[in-house]
């Protein structure tokens, strides 16, 4: 059996470690802090546009609504100007002619 002989080496500085261990302190806190700034400006925004979604939603229910009135409003106008053009109404201040040939 044969022992190896382990030399000491330098020694270093417990100042180095101090540094090293502040130096990750500093990197750490800095990175928490960007990470939180992160994190609640997206919780911000989040509720920014879960507030603009409702508001779409609650417009576009609106926007249906008035199509629906403006829409049965010109079919409703179309179907009385037909039938009354079927039952030979007349508007105000028409002129009618009527045909006495027979044809």
């Amino acid at each position: 059996m044969t022992l190896k002989v382990v030399k000491p080496g330098k020694k270093r500085s417990p100042f180095l470690y101090i540094v090293l261990g502040a130096v990750v302190v500093v990197f750490l806190g800095v990175f928490v802090y960007t990470v939180s700034g992160i994190y609640s400006e997206t919780a911000e925004k989040r509720s920014q546009l879960a507030s603009l979604q409702h508001e779409i939603e609650i417009q576009e229910m609106k926007n249906a609504e008035l199509e629906a009135v403006v829409y049965s409003d010109v079919e409703y106008l179309k179907y009385a100007t037909k039938v009354a053009r079927d039952n030979d109404y007349v508007k105000s201040g028409e002129r009618v002619f009527i045909n006495s040939s027979g044809d």
